[in-house]
């Protein structure tokens, strides 16, 4: 039952954060505004309740196929962002280093607190 309510619960901010962008007109993605209301929740809880948790570690095996359809987008429209490419590359690129810079500061900042608190 746990895995429902976490998924339950994933979906909620999903929707709360699609409603915000609509109600606001905001550019942003639904979903992202939605992984932020997770976020403030989490901060807020200062703990990952044991159900999001286990639902989290059943979706991230499958996180690399959430990138197919903006993949398959820019394939089919190749021809609209034929000179544009060098950008596209570059901010893939980039966009992935500073992922993996924040996510290796973010990872030492979290296993610093937990031994602190043990």
């Amino acid at each position: 039952m746990s895995l429902i309510n976490g998924v339950l619960i994933l979906l909620v901010c999903q929707c709360a954060g699609e409603a915000i962008k609509s109600y606001f007109g905001l550019s942003l993605p639904g979903p992202a505004i939605g992984m932020f209301i997770l976020f403030i929740g989490l901060v807020l809880y200062q703990d990952v309740p044991e159900a999001i948790a286990k639902s989290s570690r059943s979706l991230i095996p499958l996180l690399g196929l959430m990138f197919l359809p903006a993949a398959a987008g820019l394939f089919f429209l190749g021809s609209q962002y034929s000179d544009q490419w060098l950008a596209i590359i570059a901010a893939v690129v980039v966009g992935s280093l500073l992922s993996l810079i924040f996510n290796g500061l973010l990872m030492t900042f979290l296993a610093r607190k937990r031994n602190i608190k043990s």
